[in-house]
């Protein structure tokens, strides 16, 4: 059986928003299934010594030119955040623990979270706002706060976050396939074109 495609994410990442359909629409054309692996940016950048690449003025200026311009391109609903840079953690710690217990809540809850902060533009760190998704009505508000406060959830991100550290993740959104690293929304081509057969010519 081959193995599944694992997808390394931020929840603030505008790209791995844009992203996540084509890719699980592309994993399953390929008969591949998709882990996701919910991280935090900031925690994998400090593990390995590297600064915030957005305070940086020339690339802060070309990411809030680039981000609304991705947004129209793959033809999704978007509005920047305000603020945008956020730990999601308690986002992340809120998807582990809940896809432990249903795993087919993954995509579901991942998609509502991205449309909380990108299209909604509601604040994905209240927790209140986590506990009216869609996707986790049904476990109720005080399993939710459980999910996000308990060691489970915590477990999960810290363990996601060392993993992502350690086979060098270098951004949001981060696939890897049979092993091979592929970073950005637009290396979606060739993530295609590889699952499809595709050598490298090295």
């Amino acid at each position: 059986m081959s193995e599944p495609i694992r997808l390394y994410f931020d929840f603030a990442s505008p790209y791995a928003y844009f992203a996540l359909d084509p890719l699980a629409e592309l994993a399953a054309r390929h008969g591949r299934t998709l882990e996701l692996r919910p991280i935090l940016l900031w925690a994998v950048f400090k593990g390995q010594g590297v600064g915030n690449p957005l305070e940086k003025p020339a690339r802060r200026a070309y990411f809030d030119l680039d981000v609304p311009r991705s947004a129209a391109f793959h033809g999704v609903p978007f509005r920047m955040p305000d603020p945008l840079q956020i730990s999601a953690h308690l986002a992340a710690r809120l998807h582990h623990a809940a896809i432990a217990e249903r795993p087919d809540l993954a995509l579901p809850l991942a998609r509502d979270i991205f449309r909380a902060f990108f299209v909604d533009g509601l604040n994905i760190a209240d927790r209140a706002v986590l506990a009216g998704l869609p996707s986790v009505l049904a476990f109720g508000a005080e399993a939710v706060q459980a999910m996000i406060d308990g060691a489970d959830g915590r477990g999960r991100l810290a363990a996601a976050i060392e993993e992502a550290a350690g086979i060098g993740v270098i951004g949001s959104p981060y696939a890897v396939v049979d092993g091979e690293g592929f970073f950005g929304a637009d290396r979606l081509p060739q993530i295609d074109w590889r699952l499809g057969g595709g050598k490298s010519s090295a």
